[in-house]
């Protein structure tokens, strides 16, 4: 067996320390948001300020987070890692402001044209959005 061929490439071993940086980014930022108050919470939500002065971090076992053992983490992190690292910052300011992603306001139109079944997307008015929003 010759010395090198267990070992990762310079590609893998990239993607292995980028996905690490996320983590761990991940599991900080989670952390920071569950030392927030209601009220900072909100305030952010609503004025896009952080709190001033930012709170301490967390002391150690304070977070449900710290509670958790690693698989778990990992499969928060895949969680988050899947609903929002595609997403832009229109796209999360359009969730804050409505409630669902841009893409849900679009809805499905059958129709049979020519003997086959067909699927046409359109938008939905801002009446149905309310709708199913509450």
């Amino acid at each position: 067996m010759k010395g090198g061929e267990n070992k990762p490439s310079i590609q893998d071993r990239l993607k292995q320390l980028e996905d690490r940086r996320r983590f761990l980014s991940w599991f900080v930022f989670e952390r920071f948001l569950e030392s927030l108050t209601q009220e900072q919470l909100e305030t952010y939500a609503r004025d896009r300020r952080w709190p001033e002065p930012l709170p301490e971090p967390l002391p150690r076992g304070a977070s449900r987070l710290d509670r958790l053992d690693r698989k778990s983490l990992v499969q928060l992190w895949k969680e988050s890692e899947r609903m929002f690292r595609h997403r832009s910052p229109d796209d999360l300011m359009f969730f804050q402001e409505n409630g669902f992603w841009p893409e849900q306001r679009l809805r499905p139109r059958y129709y049979v044209q020519d003997g086959c079944f067909s699927v046409e997307w359109q938008l939905q008015s801002e009446g149905e959005g309310q709708r199913e929003k509450n």
